[in-house]
């Protein structure tokens, strides 16, 4: 059983045919997905899927690219939906310094995840977080805040002592579809020697597509694991009953 602990089924093309999808998916055990969103105007759906098909876990937060709709109405209202979605996570949230060309577009983007982590520290929320070129900022934030509810640190690229420093602060390590790009050497050595107990694997499809000038697809985490699995000399099966577990552990308990 797999568990895509990163995927957009809320978004286009993949939620047009959401329940096919769903079946063959779980046709190459893919059963489970956390599917987080990334601004008020998808809250509503990603949360109205989680209620409507079993295997989807749902996240809402408001992602760097779109810290535009970080105002205080947007931060009630997510408080709100948190509090009669006791099962959802907050994500996508972080900071993406590739996306900020400026004092003050950095200092939007800290203020809107900080924000968003003092949220999930009062709701005792795992996130997840979006870091590009950030890593130390947001870790910085995390410690700034006093948050210790951890979560994932989506699609790492980073080096072992980069996946240690969020481990430390609780959070898994999400291996993506960069895996399956040859030249990815870095999140290869994190795949092969990282202890699967602090792993999660996800596709972020329909992004993040390990070919050019196509979408990603939910299907190719079972490639992602294959890939692991190669890597650690085991069966890919291995893989995924550790990582779902892993996965599985930070969603609440429904109450």
């Amino acid at each position: 059983m797999l568990f895509d602990s990163h995927c957009h089924l809320n978004h286009s093309p993949l939620v047009d045919k959401l329940t096919q999808l769903l079946h063959q998916t779980g046709e190459k055990s893919i059963n489970h997905f956390l599917v987080p969103a990334t601004c008020p105007d998808d809250w509503s759906i990603t949360l109205q899927l989680a209620q409507s098909y079993s295997q989807i876990y749902a996240a809402i937060g408001i992602h760097p690219w779109f810290v535009a709709s970080y105002k205080e109405l947007a931060l009630s209202q997510l408080e709100q939906l948190l509090h009669h979605h006791p099962q959802a996570l907050i994500g996508e949230i972080g900071l993406d310094f590739a996306r900020a060309h400026s004092l003050v577009d950095k200092n939007l983007q800290i203020n809107c995840f900080e924000a968003q982590l003092q949220l999930a520290k009062s709701a005792q929320r795992p996130v997840i977080i979006h870091h590009v070129h950030a890593t130390d900022v947001c870790l910085h934030s995390i410690k700034r805040c006093r948050f210790t509810c951890g979560g994932i640190a989506h699609a790492f690229s980073g080096s072992m002592e980069e996946a240690q420093a969020w481990i430390k602060h609780g959070f898994l390590i999400g291996v993506g579809s960069l895996l399956l790009r040859p030249q990815a050497k870095k999140i290869r050595l994190i795949a092969e020697k990282l202890p699967l107990q602090h792993m999660v694997i996800e596709t972020d499809a329909p992004y993040m597509s390990p070919l050019p000038h196509q979408n990603n697809r939910p299907e190719n985490l079972r490639q992602i694991a294959e890939t692991i699995a190669s890597l650690r000399n085991c069966h890919w099966q291995d893989i995924a009953i550790i990582t779902s577990k892993n996965a599985l552990k930070i969603i609440p308990a429904q109450s």
